[in-house]
């Protein structure tokens, strides 16, 4: 079930892959050990409480990014058919008949079950078996995110003077990194708060828009396309086929099993399979 091919494939890809495996640990050693004993002082316990949260965090995030990355959610090893049945197609690619909400992916260079789209950041498609981990990895990207902009707000307000030029270096950390007079560590510290906010809409923005999809029972194209065949009725069921049968426990941690009611090849038999999970 693990992906034998874990490295990226394109310049694109392990780009998108390096930025957010170095911005992990750097935004968790800034928060944890730079904003975090500034905003509170001497109240160590505060401090401790707001690190354990910090973990927790970090843990989802980390354990999230890492499920989707190696979770294989490819047709490779899955007997498939031999005959080609209503909504099955033939990739001349793979040289195989592949079941329905199924495409091949020319950057995976496979085919993939439930493909949704492929992602840079984790260098891999999003599929029927890693949606559950991409869709949770994003709340608590966001969630993370809104959290360290909130004492950031408080952190770069000691080190910004709102004048023109003190604006431009905070909306402008780079070009200011660059040419601008301060400190280095103080130019970085404003790069780490604007990646941050950025984060934050990015993160939220994707999140609302897939859970939507998910909610339809839609991947991005049935949702371009307007098909609804796969749509169950209703949002709970729709959940349900993405996060498993106890989709209400899968945001606690990436480590909760919940098993999919669905194996991605066989979505005829996909009605049958949620009323007996009622």
């Amino acid at each position: 079930m693990w992906r034998k091919r874990l490295l990226p494939k394109t310049i694109a890809d392990y780009a998108a892959v390096l930025l957010m495996v170095s911005m992990f640990p750097i935004m968790y050693w800034f928060e944890v050990f730079m904003v975090i004993p500034l905003y509170f002082g001497d109240r160590n316990a505060i401090c401790i409480f707001h690190c354990i949260i910090s973990t927790y965090l970090l843990i989802n995030v980390v354990g999230n990014y890492v499920a989707v990355y190696v979770i294989d959610t490819s047709i490779d090893g899955k007997f498939l058919s031999s005959e080609l049945k209503p909504k099955w197609k033939f990739c001349e690619i793979c040289e195989c008949i592949t079941p329905p909400r199924s495409w091949h992916c020319n950057v995976c260079n496979t085919c993939i079950l439930k493909r949704d789209h492929h992602c840079n950041f984790t260098s891999c498609c999003i599929g029927h078996y890693n949606q559950r981990h991409f869709m949770m990895f994003l709340f608590y990207f966001t969630v993370s995110a809104i959290y360290c902009t909130y004492f950031n707000a408080f952190f770069i307000w000691k080190y910004t003077s709102f004048t023109i030029s003190g604006l431009l270096k905070l909306f402008l950390p780079l070009a200011a990194l660059v040419f601008g007079n301060d400190l280095f560590i103080i130019q970085i510290y404003r790069l780490l708060c604007v990646l941050a906010v950025v984060g934050m809409v990015a993160g939220g923005v994707l999140f609302y828009y897939h859970f939507i999809n998910i909610c339809n029972g839609m991947v991005m194209y049935e949702k371009g396309k307007n098909i609804k065949d796969y749509d169950l009725g209703n949002a709970k069921e729709n959940i349900r086929i993405v996060f498993g049968n106890r989709w209400y426990l899968t945001w606690i941690s990436p480590f909760v099993h919940s098993e999919l009611p669905t194996d991605g090849i066989h979505w005829d038999e996909i009605k049958l399979l949620t009323s007996k999970g009622k």
